[in-house]
């Protein structure tokens, strides 16, 4: 429901009036300055929230400057859209209801009416359906998802509506429902309704047929609808009552005086904004550069967000664009990230603002991008078999801006022939250097950015640069499976042996460190030597982007172009990440050898499986039964290693671990193995004898 009007400056707001900012925002007379960022809140602030305006306590006020036509929301937009989204109701929104910072379907909050349990700090319990979960959050914890098993009874019920069909990444909001609840109803429909009978319509109206929930004992919404009508009646007149009282409820505001703006927009450091929201999310370095930059050029907002190509967000648009415009206009040296003092410096020098202005109004800044991870995804390259999956180059730029800045900015100055070789190598090398722990990009840059043959001189050099910084060495798979295959290896982790992680003296531990010595020309003591073996293994280990690249024919088949980068912090991957020796069998159990404790949570261990084929699987099925088909197998990325896995029909209670340490260590040189061959790193790594 909204009440068109025109919102005049004022002491206080009803609610509804605060929700009408948003849900009739042709009208509205608040609108949301350009300083300000996007949508944060996380679903149990939200909740909470709305507990708290439930049980009459205070949720502060808003702040507000005012121009010559509107009142600009200079603090609480995190509140007013939270208010927003408790009005809004899907099933008749229009064009009219626009949300500031939230792409796409929007998220909605239920009232469960007679909760079974809540939180311990809420007295209602609210529930948030969204995007990344249709089905919500526990009912008793609202920070955590459900459990697997919960998810996988709601997913039987979500997967009945054929708009659901492919999955929750095709998430509407009108065919979803919070599950772990008992007798939820949107909260809009209790808002809208002149009595309770008005909202039992809504019910039968609008909510699915195959309405139920984990604890309402009811199995549809025939049988829902006959409840509210009886049984849950009085709890829903009281329910009813108690939210018809906050049609009166009042939130003051405040207005900025004209003087503090005027001497804010003159200052070097933007102060007032920091401080106002200090109480609330907490602005990063980032998020104050673009709204300052948004202040300067409104136009920025839609222009970066067509920029990022739904792989890299705004606010990192701008700060690799502000790094490659200071490049440029220093001899094409490395900078460093820009600060926000180092931002407002910088944009008061008209070269650097109208640089930045260039690179962010031409097709030029996303053209580099979408050749950067076109390059990345080896999208229609001849020598790799089926292409990077969404998710891994989405990760791949979030946690190595300056890695990908080098790249993109390369490939800016650098004008070759790029072949799909040369693309490989390019490839190859950046996940190497991402996935390796390389560290060291200004000498990087300043070394490599004008080398044209970068990409095809070898990995050598860069590993262990120095001896400090550089990837870490990457062992020849063939050499490592002939380590790990020695019983002695095998033999310290079923002792405990202290050092059972590092690197034998003897055996093929000699013939690791051989090769060490032959990649550097160097002679590495043993010291030195197992250092680099075990910060090797733990990469391999627990890197869980290397199990989706070998898994990625399954990622890609199962998940298509999965690629979600949702304005609330509440993204999710539409797979677990599943044991395959259960976790059941191992974390608090007695009589578990310290190998197995060792190995479970590791790679050899995990696959990246999806609730629709992982729903029928028991918590404690065995190896065997889970890879029990040739399907799964494939799905799984379990190879030779299966000869292992079958041999594991139930829980190890003694100390015969052979088959545990051999499956899952195989799993994971297979996994590595994937990533090496994939990206021929053979071809980037000298030796004077290749292993056969």
């Amino acid at each position: 429901m909204k009440i068109s009007q025109r919102t005049e400056l004022k002491d206080t707001f009803l609610l509804q009036e605060i929700a009408n900012w948003q849900l009739d925002s042709g009208t509205s007379m608040v609108e949301l300055p350009s300083v300000q960022r996007g949508f944060v809140w996380k679903p149990k602030q939200i909740e909470d929230l709305w507990d708290s305006i439930l049980r009459g306590y205070p949720i502060g006020s808003f702040l507000f400057s005012k121009t010559s036509e509107k009142l600009h929301l200079m603090d609480g937009q995190q509140r007013a859209t939270s208010i927003f989204l408790g009005h809004f109701n899907p099933y008749n929104a229009d064009d009219a209801t626009k949300a500031w910072a939230i792409k796409g379907e929007l998220p909605i909050v239920w009232l469960d009416i007679k909760p079974e349990v809540k939180p311990d700090t809420s007295k209602y319990l609210f529930r948030l359906t969204t995007r990344s979960h249709p089905w919500g959050y526990q009912a008793n914890n609202n920070d955590k998802k459900l459990t697997l098993s919960e998810r996988r009874r709601a997913l039987d019920l979500f997967k009945q509506h054929p708009d659901n069909k492919d999955g929750y990444t095709s998430y509407k909001n009108t065919t979803t429902f919070p599950f772990d609840a008992s007798y939820p109803i949107p909260l809009a429909f209790i808002i809208e309704s002149k009595d309770s009978d008005e909202v039992i319509a809504k019910v039968e109206e609008h909510l699915p047929d195959y309405f139920s929930t984990l604890r309402g004992g009811f199995a549809d919404k025939n049988e829902f609808f006959s409840l509210l009508k009886t049984e849950l009646k009085p709890e829903l007149d009281d329910i009813f009552n108690t939210v018809k009282q906050l049609d009166n409820l009042q939130i003051k505001s405040n207005i900025i005086d004209d003087r503090v703006l005027q001497e804010e927009n003159e200052t070097e450091n933007p102060t007032l904004f920091v401080r106002i929201n200090s109480s609330g999310t907490t602005l990063n370095g980032d998020d104050l550069i673009y709204s300052i930059y948004k202040a300067i050029f409104p136009e920025a907002k839609n222009l970066m967000e067509n920029i990022g190509l739904d792989f890299i967000a705004p606010t990192q648009v701008l700060s690799l664009a502000s790094r490659i415009v200071a490049s440029k206009l220093d001899s094409n040296k490395y900078v460093k990230k820009i600060n926000v003092r180092d931002f407002q410096r910088r944009i008061k020098n008209d070269q650097f603002k109208e640089g930045l202005k260039n690179q962010i109004q031409t097709q030029e800044l996303k053209d580099l991008f979408a050749q950067a991870i076109k390059i990345l995804s080896c999208e229609d390259n001849s020598l790799i078999v089926g292409h990077i999956p969404p998710v891994i180059i989405k990760q791949f730029i979030k946690r190595n801006q300056d890695l990908f800045l080098f790249f993109v900015y390369w490939l800016h100055i650098n004008k070759i022939e790029l072949t799909d070789h040369i693309k490989l190598k390019m490839a190859g090398k950046l996940m190497s250097f991402a996935w390796f722990d390389f560290e060291n990009i200004p000498r990087l840059w300043n070394e490599k950015i004008n080398n044209k043959n970068f990409w095809e001189e070898s990995l050598n050099e860069i590993i262990w640069w120095d001896d400090k910084y550089g990837i870490h060495f990457l062992i020849q798979p063939d050499l490592l499976r002939e380590y790990y295959l020695q019983p002695k290896v095998e033999n310290r982790f079923i002792s405990e042996d202290k050092d059972r992680w590092g690197l034998l003296e003897d055996g093929i531990g000699t013939e690791i460190i051989k090769y060490y010595n032959d990649v550097k020309t160097q002679n590495y003591d043993f010291q030195t030597a197992n250092e680099y073996f075990y910060k090797f293994i733990g990469r391999i280990q627990n890197n869980r982007q290397l199990i989706l690249l070998a898994q990625r024919e399954y990622i890609n088949a199962a998940f298509g172009d999965y690629n979600q980068m949702d304005d609330m912090d509440d993204t999710n991957v539409p797979w677990d990440w599943d044991h395959i020796y259960p976790s059941e069998w191992v974390y608090r159990k007695e009589y578990c050898n310290r190998s197995i404790r060792d190995w479970n949570n590791s790679n050899g261990n995990f696959r990246a499986m999806s609730l629709e084929q992982n729903r029928s699987e028991s918590n404690t099925a065995s190896p065997k039964e889970r890879l029990s088909l040739a399907e799964i197998r494939e799905h799984s990325f379990v190879k030779e290693d299966w000869q292992y896995w079958q041999n594991l029909e139930e829980r190890i209670w003694d100390d015969k671990v052979e088959n545990h340490f051999r499956a899952i260590t195989s799993r994971m040189i297979n996994i590595y193995e994937k990533f090496w061959n994939d990206f021929k790193l053979d071809e980037l790594i000298n030796t004077a004898k290749k292993i056969k």
